[in-house]
């Protein structure tokens, strides 16, 4: 019963700390049929932050760590010993889900300035993920910016 848990929890924190790796090509499900405007548009800056992983993520993989600690502490632990293994090994499994989460949940992103060819020669500036198919965005950069609830800028060609 023990190892099963263990190993269940195991595999539940190796999925939730893993870095997003974004790709174009893949849209949540929470924005599909969602419509954006499209406009031909140039970069006019571009330069990269960091993402930061969600407190939710956070939470999720502290709650992993603790629950395979503590697990972990129950299969070593004896006798009266059990308790103070199970809560130390829990403590620091909380320790360590939370410093994996944090750590590898990061995503790459780009703070992005594009301004709109044509007509009013508007600017937005967005904050996106840095794609795997074209990589960083640079100034002078030609292509679409995709205006809605989840700005981005596509570059020509793609």
């Amino acid at each position: 019963m023990y190892k099963s848990t263990i190993i269940l929890l195991a595999a539940a924190l190796g999925l939730s700390s893993c870095a997003w790796d974004a790709s174009y090509n893949s849209v949540a499900a929470n924005k599909i049929g969602v419509p954006q405007q499209v406009l031909p548009a140039t970069v006019v800056s571009a330069y990269e932050v960091q993402g930061e992983t969600s407190s939710t993520a956070k939470a999720v993989g502290t709650g992993i760590g603790a629950a395979l600690g503590a697990g972990a502490g129950q299969l070593l632990g004896g006798g009266k010993g059990r308790l103070a293994s199970t809560l130390g090994f829990g403590a620091a499994g909380a320790l360590a889900g939370r410093y994996l989460t944090d750590s590898m949940g990061n995503t790459r992103c780009q703070r992005v300035t594009v301004k709109i060819d044509g007509k009013n020669g508007a600017s937005y500036s967005f904050v996106q993920p840095v794609y795997k198919e074209y990589g960083l965005l640079s100034a002078g950069m030609q292509g679409y910016y995709h205006h809605g609830s989840d700005a981005h800028f596509v570059p020509l060609g793609y």
